[in-house]
């Protein structure tokens, strides 16, 4: 009985899914054993909301327009694109290029080489840029994840990797790039991540399993092949068959075991907001999963906006007699035109002198009122997705507009960006931890010396996000230091939460203020006894 009931529900999921447009066969990958069920959160969640971030999907914009030739003719809808332009805005300000990632090692003696090294791994795998494009994709889509793994180094005279050479790698991988297999309330703790490649006319799907075996960690590598050559990208989708890893990939082992690793060899990052899809679910939902509707009703303004202009252009009625009939020398048919370079024309017997002039009809454009429903919904849509009221404006001369000055600490705006903000923090933390696991795990070395050599005494992880696009950064520092000069606040504090320091930079920089201090002292009373 409990079969059956599975049975029924995947045949409803299924019949969904068919009304959406998503072919049977891209569901294979949730019938592999192992794999959660999570299909229809995918293909009812994070697909539409791809194809929403892309501008175009087919279920909204695909609307019908019959002609006198094809009663069932359809036309492309006019987009503005807002799930695009929210999650781009946003990533801007949750995330940028003046990030800054600062690891301090407690070994005084070696700390500035651990900094340097992780400041090389984050630039050799282009951090900084490839994170922006990860969080606008990751507030579209719901999550993603960073995944770090080692590669291959320098070779000897023999073509054997030097040891200690090896290199670590930086993966982001989309929503529907990652399968969670394993999850508690501290984070995903074992997954798949899928990824796609064509060979031979062939598309290949590789399953890359992540998995704790007791104390063990094991990375499981398994292919498929789409069995239609020559696929076209209705088909590349398709899981296909097993079958063996050297034929998309020779050089990848079926199994790895990462020994002594104490961590995933990935973090997972999802949006600070609550999945009301799937509260069973720990993957996470996209900024604009609740505000569809809203989406969908922002693109029938703007089409009716735009063919606004295309329907109310001038046009002209001309007299029967102004037309002419001429025979098409391909088709051999009939066609009527109007000749507007003609200036003489037979005039006919008519009652109404009208009929014989040429007329011209023009109407008026509700282009006011087109602007006015757009913003109406794009406060809406400001509500819903947790931006303050106003956020994004629209007029005719500029199109869809930003505000720009410093947000408030009380708005809306700041408490999503700081949300967002809070959780990317441990992601990337959580990757820092595990590139210095892999390099500690596999003996590299930087300016040959052992990063395990630089991790002796521990080491502390500090995020420093700017926010001087958020904040007035001269005002915090004035309210500071005016803080510390009346003793409200300490000169430890001020320097964590104002400046940004880490706790070793805070504490090494006291002792050197207080060094100077001490010879400030030294001088004043050497000038004093001078003075007597």
């Amino acid at each position: 009985m409990f079969k059956n009931i599975i049975k029924g529900f995947k045949g409803a999921v299924h019949k969904l899914m068919e009304q959406s447009g998503i072919k049977k066969e891209y569901r294979e990958v949730f019938d592999i054993e192992g794999v959660p069920s999570f299909s229809q959160f995918y293909h009812m969640g994070i697909y539409i909301w791809k194809h929403i971030y892309r501008g175009f999907y087919n279920k909204w914009h695909i609307i019908k327009a019959p002609t006198i030739e094809n009663q069932n003719a359809t036309r492309e809808c006019e987009r503005l694109n807002m799930g695009k332009a929210i999650t781009a805005e946003l990533a801007g300000l949750i995330f940028n290029e003046q990030c800054k990632v600062k690891v301090s090692s407690f070994n005084l003696a070696e700390n500035d080489l651990l900094q340097e090294f992780i400041d090389k791994v984050l630039k050799d795998n282009n951090f900084n840029t490839k994170s922006q494009e990860f969080i606008e994709q990751m507030l579209a889509l719901g999550g993603g994840c960073y995944k770090s793994w080692v590669e291959g180094g320098n070779l000897d005279e023999n073509n054997n990797i030097i040891a200690g050479s090896e290199k670590i790698k930086i993966g982001y991988a989309m929503a529907d790039q990652f399968i969670p297999t394993a999850w508690d309330n501290a984070g995903v703790t074992e997954g798949i991540f899928i990824s796609r490649k064509a060979k031979d006319g062939y598309y290949y799907t590789k399953l890359e399993w992540h998995k704790w075996n007791g104390e063990c960690y094991e990375i499981a590598n398994q292919l498929y092949r789409c069995q239609t050559k020559n696929a076209t990208n209705e088909t590349q989708d398709i899981l296909g068959t097993r079958c063996p890893l050297a034929f998309a990939y020779p050089f990848l082992k079926d199994n790895v075991i990462v020994e002594n690793a104490t961590r995933s060899q990935f973090s997972y990052v999802r949006t600070s907001i609550a999945n009301n899809l799937d509260d069973n679910s720990p993957l996470g939902i996209s900024i604009y999963a609740n505000a569809l509707s809203t989406l969908k009703a922002l693109d029938i303004c703007y089409d009716s906006l735009v063919r606004e202009f295309r329907l109310g252009k001038k046009r002209i009625y001309v007299p029967t007699n102004a037309i002419k009939t001429i025979i098409d020398p391909i088709t051999k048919n009939p066609c009527r035109y109007f000749d507007v370079n003609d200036e003489t024309y037979e005039a006919f017997k008519s009652d109404n002198i009208d009929d014989l002039k040429v007329q011209e009809s023009t109407s008026e454009l509700r282009v006011e009122e087109h602007v006015s429903a757009i913003n109406a919904f794009l406060s809406i849509l400001c509500l819903q997705v947790g931006f303050s009221a106003g956020t994004f404006t629209f007029d005719l001369t500029s199109g869809i507009k930003t505000a720009t000055e410093v947000i408030s600490e009380n708005s809306k705006t700041y408490k999503t960006i700081k949300g967002h903000q809070n959780i990317l923090k441990d992601a990337i933390e959580k990757l820092i931890e595990n590139i210095i696991e892999l390099a500690v795990l596999y003996r590299i070395k930087y300016k040959d010396v052992d990063i395990s050599v630089l991790l002796k005494k521990g080491y502390e992880i500090k995020i420093d996000f700017d926010d001087s696009i958020l904040q007035d950064r001269q005002t915090n520092i004035a309210e500071g230091l005016n803080l510390v000069n009346n003793r409200v606040m300490s000169r430890y504090r001020f320097m964590i939460d104002t400046l940004k320091y880490t706790d070793k930079e805070a504490q090494d920089e006291l002792a050197l203020i207080a060094q100077d201090e001490k010879v400030d002292n030294l001088s004043i009373d050497n000038f004093n006894l001078t003075g007597e």
